[in-house]
């Protein structure tokens, strides 16, 4: 079958973790029935495991999960109420692997069946294997604007109760790291989890110990993991999509060392031509340089707050051709100049909060 984009209008997500939230709070006693404004759904296609609703009906949706209760953590919460085989024929091939690696091994492959959205990568191999740690990382394959903390760290959150529940262990997750800035009121969400969380990160990973990749799995069936596989196969290929066209740009963009790049050189190595790639970001929403700005500001965190390169030499690895247009940006982006940042990540590191 011939792979096609998945793009913002298809309606490619299934309803297993809206169903889940719905379920959830209206067992809280909120009037979930306001979850459903302006997304077009209704409660019969939330509970319909053969529904399929578009990107922005499910954006909507948790934008309104979190102006129901008030609570922007409600992410990580609600994450932590969420049992593994809500996820479906994915978790359950994966509870019946031989061991964990290999469980992790089939939602690599498979995961994108519950959650189309996001890319699930295991093993990260940007994570040297000399230190002991392994890391499951996820990266959108869409614009989640202002649900990504949301978004990624329920996403951590899950990830880390599918190991400990398919290991049926207490403890899986060593720690973890979010490309976003912590979030006002961190502190008691933080308190929560079962593992710390270093944000300003470049990307979002949760790590454990490489040990636990050869640990058996207590549920292990190598007769229904067998016919199980069969299944997430044959599902993948009626369902499966390509990447998008922005993530294929970030993630050319976050290879490179140096961010000084034109649009028409990105096109060349992306096999498009500069129009098309152009024509292609515009269908989905966003401009190469909001695209080029969305990894310089992840990366001028991230080398602001982890290394002790002067501005100047953020400013140049970034592709700015001074600092003092790096620092203009910077403040764009964050509401604070380089320095600023950088102070403030020391102060709060010395602090002993983290």
């Amino acid at each position: 079958m011939t792979r096609k984009p998945f793009t913002a209008v298809d309606p490619a997500v299934p309803m297993n973790y809206l169903c889940f939230v719905f379920r959830t709070l209206g067992k809280d006693g909120y009037e979930v029935e306001t979850l459903l404004a302006g997304t077009g759904l209704t409660a019969e296609q939330i509970e319909d495991p053969n529904f399929r609703c578009d990107f922005w009906s499910h954006l909507r949706f948790y934008k309104n999960a979190i102006a129901l209760t008030n609570d922007p953590h409600l992410g990580p919460k609600l994450a932590q109420r969420f049992e593994t085989n809500y996820i479906g024929l994915p978790a359950y091939a994966a509870m019946n692997a031989a061991c964990l690696g290999d469980a992790l091994e089939v939602l690599n492959r498979f995961l994108f069946l519950t959650f189309p959205s996001i890319e699930f990568t295991f093993p990260d191999e940007e994570v040297d294997p000399q230190t002991g740690e392994v890391a499951i990382r996820l990266r959108p394959k869409l614009e989640f604007g202002d649900i990504t903390y949301l978004v990624f760290s329920s996403g951590l959150v899950v990830c880390d109760g599918i190991c400990r529940q398919t290991l049926r262990a207490t403890q899986a997750a060593s720690r973890a790291e979010l490309a976003l800035t912590e979030p006002e009121g961190w502190v008691d969400a933080a308190s929560l989890l079962n593992f710390p969380v270093r944000f300003d990160s470049l990307e979002h990973r949760l790590f454990f110990p490489a040990d636990l990749l050869h640990q058996p799995l207590p549920g292990a069936d190598p007769i229904n993991h067998k016919w199980l596989l069969g299944l997430c196969e044959q599902f993948a290929a009626e369902a499966s999509f390509e990447t998008t066209v922005d993530i294929q740009v970030v993630t050319f963009l976050k290879a490179r060392h140096n961010l000084d790049i034109s649009m028409s050189e990105v096109a060349a190595a992306l096999g498009y031509s500069e129009r098309s790639l152009r024509r292609q970001l515009e269908r989905s929403g966003v401009s190469f340089r909001k695209l080029v700005d969305q990894v310089r500001e992840i990366r001028a965190r991230w080398m602001l707050t982890n290394t002790p390169k002067t501005v100047e030499a953020i400013a140049y690895e970034l592709g700015f051709e001074t600092s003092s247009n790096f620092a203009r940006s910077f403040k764009r982006w964050t509401g604070v100049t380089p320095r600023e940042f950088r102070d403030g990540q020391r102060a709060y590191r010395n602090s002993g909060q983290k």
